[in-house]
């Protein structure tokens, strides 16, 4: 015979099992019947068979030849083939049920006929199985009959392959059969030496468990406390936990060497359990007498403390109809009274009616936390791995992604010992789950998708609860409140049993009384079972309804809002993308066009629709291009924000007779290129933008947006200090907002009266208007006003040297500001906290905080913030008497505010600040001539008497000073 090395598949007829041909030349099958072959790939057939129901119960034949039929509905097995030998058979056992189909499936093959006859021909030898009576006999089918049969060809030539070393795993990945020659006619038969080979060393590896460590052991210290159980999802930590405890000085004094481990993923029945737990307690029996009896002599006879851990403990436990059984042992067991014991399972809740005590919270076992997540991922990679700062943050957002999931830290730190770390986070973003993998063998320990598969199949997933995971993998933010809102997303439908299977299976976990899934189970599900098309229909008709639903006050509606906000994105784009929308998506967009917060959302929403509505309205579409610049403009991106007003406002015609649709569409225009110069201080640009859009909004008769507008230029002037035009200005708009009876544009005007009351030093008046404006906002739900007025009052309490409130009320602001995604207002506040440290002589705290701050504004391209930072550091440096520092803050800031000449206020004090510690290092020449710069600034802008005023006393200082100093000489 010709000695060769498979390049086919093999075929199977099952009982419970899969089977997984692994090629010594690269590649992976998948076998089983009744499938359709879905597609050839390096060098085999590949079939995929989710459970559909009972396993057969049988005698399971793996037949080399060819011999397959596709009309035999049977289930998957998992064989691990790493070569092979000359053998045209091989046979694995099952249990002893459906034996009948089995049968039917034999004769389909031509090996059984009716009257159980033997077929002898010329070439190769296999051994007719008696599925009904247990029994073998040998048969011999031609080589011409293998290889000319019409079916179709699966196994040709296979007939000489090697099986040698071949292995055959169980449906947990656990070896229970190593070919060596010939096939061992008992695969139900576990040995001491298979126990052993499967139980785990203990973890050098083990990171941020101590406490779970030191619960366990405190557990089982105590007499009265026996029972410990260790549950949560699949690649949590469950089993280094039990070994870690195991291994603990207390319980090594406590058990002395009684502990004996059972890793269950070899067990599917209460026998084969007995039959392990003989052979750990190295138990011998004489002739025909009964395991369980010898077992439990030597339990309740036993005077010392006894400790037995249940290793995987779901596989036995779900295992077809052997959980009566395997219940009745564990409760005996339990009974036993120096017995204590540890069991890993995932799931839920411990096994049987025992007083079991858990380790973690009422979900299990918890992931690691940041920090031992980052310890346990270098102490994996080892030394290939270069700590650095470029380092750190990479590792981070990966650990992030992985949700700090044990296994999955593990097996992705494995590969930075061959490819940069760059890489490996390229691999995660693009194939996920798959690069969380290690060795060719898939295993539950190591491959994430595998372990999760298993538990699939422990639990008996399918129909409509794999759907319904299906659906959970889908959102990104899965079911909040899903006792209120599943109901809704599927009415009609009856799904609590459905739930109640995926908490039992840990592949879900209740958190804040929402649904969710870890990210290596949410990636690996998402990509292999995709989500009903139905389903994201009737999950699009739910969120519709959801934003039309949502409160009109957005502080009320925000938080809501926040928690479904990644799943309204996912769905809405699939749809749009698809073509398959069922609800109007710009109705969606201009639902959350009202938060600030959920800006990037919008205009990927927008991006969308624009790129693939065909049938949009044009009005639709101008609105859709103008919400997306006034987005980008609030996200600090100017050029493109200015880029799409241009592409409305070139179609317009700005001259002669304007409908008043068009005009208000280029009052809309104008106004957002306000907010554009506004916002990076160019501030004559967004004046003449201002009057443009008051222009058109007035020939529109848009008075609200006149109004608006009106106010805008108010707050211009104010940034200017030109106080007095900035009074009047926004106390016209406040008149125009009182006539139409917008009380939300009365309070924004009220607000910044306030703002102007404390420029002059009516810090009370201010106050009154200022909280009055708050309470009003927090009415309206308007989130941004009120942490605005929040600071403002802080400001106002600084100035009292109230330190206590203006500290309250800044960080107050602060945590607002972050809520809702204004860098800018949080960065502000950050500015406040520092000039009162720096009021209370608090030098180190305020040189932390403005630095921290100076990077804020660097972030969001605030440069006059990042120059006033750097004046605010030059005049603490003085103070502390660090003047080489102070000088470079000093030129830093100037060097910065080169570039816009309109802020004459901070280009003064910064000159002016420069001037005094010049002054103090007597440099009398170089003071004087930054002191009448800073005048000159001051002078020029026509309302800052007050400052100039601090320029000649300066200068008056500095004479008396130089005149000093020469009697001095």
């Amino acid at each position: 015979m010709t000695e060769h090395v498979a390049e086919e598949s093999a075929i199977c007829i099952s009982g419970g099992l899969q089977m997984d041909l692994q090629f010594p030349r690269g590649g992976r099958v998948e076998l089983g019947f009744g499938l359709g072959w879905e597609q050839e790939r390096e060098g085999g057939f590949y079939g995929h068979c989710p459970t559909l129901g009972r396993a057969f119960d049988a005698w399971a034949i793996c037949i080399l030849g060819d011999v397959a039929r596709r009309d035999l509905d049977m289930q998957v097995m998992q064989v691990d083939l790493v070569s092979f030998s000359r053998f045209n058979w091989m046979r694995i056992s099952s249990s002893s049920m459906m034996k009948k189909t089995a049968t039917t499936a034999l004769r389909k093959l031509g090996i059984k006929n009716r009257k159980k006859e033997k077929i002898i021909q010329e070439h190769g030898h296999v051994e007719n199985i008696d599925i009904a009576a247990g029994k073998s006999s040998s048969i011999r089918i031609s080589e011409e009959q293998m290889q000319t049969t019409s079916s179709p060809h699966f196994f040709t030539g296979l007939q000489n392959s090697d099986f040698t070393k071949a292995m055959i795993t169980n449906v947990a990945g656990n070896q229970i059969i190593k070919c060596d020659g010939r096939l061992s006619s008992d695969t139900k038969k576990i040995t001491a030496d298979m126990i052993a080979s499967a139980t785990p060393a203990l973890p050098l590896v083990f990171k941020g468990r101590e406490q779970l460590v030191e619960q366990g052991v405190d557990i089982l210290s105590q007499q009265a406390l026996r029972f410990l159980a260790i549950l949560g999802a699949g690649g949590m930590g469950k089993t280094s936990l039990a070994l870690h405890i195991m291994d603990s000085i207390p319980l090594k004094n406590k058990f002395a060497g009684r502990c004996y481990f059972i890793p269950c993923e070899l067990f599917e029945d209460a026998e084969s359990l007995v039959q392990g737990l003989l052979h750990v307690m190295e138990l011998t029996m004489q002739e025909n007498q009964s395991k369980q009896k010898v077992l439990f002599d030597h339990l309740q006879a036993a005077r010392d403390d006894i400790l037995i851990v249940f290793d995987n403990f779901e596989t036995p436990w779900n295992y077809g109809d052997s959980r009566i059984g395997v219940k009745n042992l564990l409760e005996k067991i339990a009974k036993c009274g120096k017995v204590s014991l540890i069991v890993t399972m995932r799931g839920l809740d411990g096994p049987g009616d025992i007083p079991w005590e858990r380790l973690g919270d009422q979900f299990g076992i918890p992931t690691l936390s940041p920090g031992s997540a980052k310890e346990a991922f270098k102490a994996f990679a080892g030394n290939k791995l270069q700590s650095s700062d470029d380092t750190e943050s990479p590792i981070d957002t990966l650990l992030h992604q992985l949700d700090y999931v044990p296994l999955a830290i593990r097996l992705s730190a494995q590969h930075v010992k061959r490819i940069p770390l760059k890489a490996l986070i390229s691999m995660w973003e693009k194939d996920k789950t798959s690069i969380l993998t290690e060795g060719t063998v898939p295993g539950r320990l190591t491959n994430v998708d595998f372990s999760i598969d298993l538990s699939i199949q422990i639990f008996k997933i399918e129909g409509r609860t794999l759907n319904l995971l299906s659906v959970i993998s889908f959102l990104p933010d899965g079911i909040p409140f899903w006792v209120e809102y599943l109901s809704q997303m599927f009415p009609g439908e009856v799904l609590n049993l459905d739930v109640s299977t995926l908490l039992d299976s840990s592949l879900v976990y209740d958190q804040n009384e929402g649904l969710k899934m870890l990210a290596p189970v949410r990636g690996h599900v998402h990509s292999k079972y995709s989500t009903e098309q139905a389903d994201i229909d009737q999950l699009e008709i739910f969120y519709g309804g959801f934003l039309g639903n949502l409160p009109e006050n957005n502080m009320q509606a925000q938080p809501v809002l926040q928690l479904h906000i990644n799943n309204i994105e996912k769905i809405f784009k699939a749809q749009i993308s698809s073509g398959h929308s069922k609800t109007s998506c710009i109705s969606a967009v201009n639902t959350l066009n009202r938060f600030d917060g959920f800006a990037s959302v919008s205009i990927g929403l927008i991006d969308l629709l624009l790129q693939n509505d065909q049938d949009i309205k044009k009005s639709d579409e101008v609105d859709l291009k103008l919400m997306r610049a006034s987005k980008l403009q609030w996200m600090g991106r100017f050029l493109d924000a200015e880029a799409q007003v241009m592409s409305v406002k070139e179609h317009r015609n700005e001259e002669g007779d304007i409908s008043q649709a068009e005009a208000n569409i280029l009052g809309r225009c104008f106004d957002i290129l306000h907010d554009i110069y506004y916002a990076q201080v160019q501030y004559e640009k967004a004046i003449n933008m201002n009057l443009q859009a008051q222009k058109y909004f007035k020939q529109s008769e848009n008075q609200w947006a006149e109004a608006h507008s009106m106010r805008q230029l108010g707050n211009i002037y104010y940034m200017q200090d030109k106080y007095k035009e900035a009074f009047g200005v926004i106390s016209e708009a406040r008149q125009l907002f009182q006539q139409i009876r917008n009380e939300l544009g009365v309070a924004k005007c009220l607000k910044k009266l306030g703002d102007l009351y404390r420029t002059q030093g009516r810090y009370d008046e201010a106050i009154i208007m200022i909280s009055d404006a708050q309470k009003q906002f927090q009415t309206f739900g308007n989130q941004l006003r009120a942490a605005e007025c929040l600071w403002s009052l802080g400001e106002l309490y600084r100035k009292q040297k109230k330190y206590n409130e203006a500290t309250e009320r800044a960080l107050k602001a602060q945590k607002q500001f972050e809520e809702i995604g204004d860098k800018r207002g949080a960065a502000d506040c950050l500015l406040t906290l520092g000039y009162i440290y720096m009021d209370q002589a608090r030098y180190d705290e305020a040189v932390d905080t403005f630095s921290k701050d100076q990077t804020q504004y660097q972030s969001i391209g605030r440069i006059v913030n990042v120059a006033w930072c750097y004046q605010c550091l030059g005049i603490i440096y003085r103070l502390q008497g660090k003047h080489e520092k102070a000088k470079n803050a000093f030129t830093e800031a100037l060097e910065l505010l080169k570039e816009f000449p309109e802020e004459k206020y901070k280009i003064g004090y910064t000159l002016l600040g420069f001037g005094y510690l010049l002054f103090d290092l007597k440099d009398f020449t170089e003071a004087r001539r930054k002191y009448e710069e800073a005048r000159d600034i001051f002078d020029s802008h026509g309302q800052l008497e007050k400052q100039v005023d601090k320029c000649s006393e300066a200068l008056a200082e500095l004479v008396e000073a130089e005149a000093i100093a020469s009697i001095c000489n």
